[in-house]
């Protein structure tokens, strides 16, 4: 798997899901349990901060096409 910084929003999207489906299978030990859980933090955090950003991203578009600047952006 590639570093989680370097993944697009779907990538780690689609890593995430394959990590919660390990994770509801079972049949794990408790460190293999935690260390699946530690990289699906890693991703839903880092698939949030995508969304974050295209949502600023989107927000300035919309006020830059309505004729608003914000430069809190």
């Amino acid at each position: 798997m590639k570093e989680v910084s370097e993944m697009t929003f779907e990538e780690s999207l689609k890593a995430l899901e394959e990590l919660v489906d390990m994770l509801e299978n079972g049949g794990l030990d408790l460190d293999k349990s935690l260390d699946i859980y530690e990289k699906a933090v890693k991703l839903r955090d880092h698939c949030r901060t995508i969304l974050e950003n295209s949502e600023r991203r989107v927000q300035k578009i919309m006020e830059t096409a309505e004729g608003i600047r914000k430069e809190d952006v």
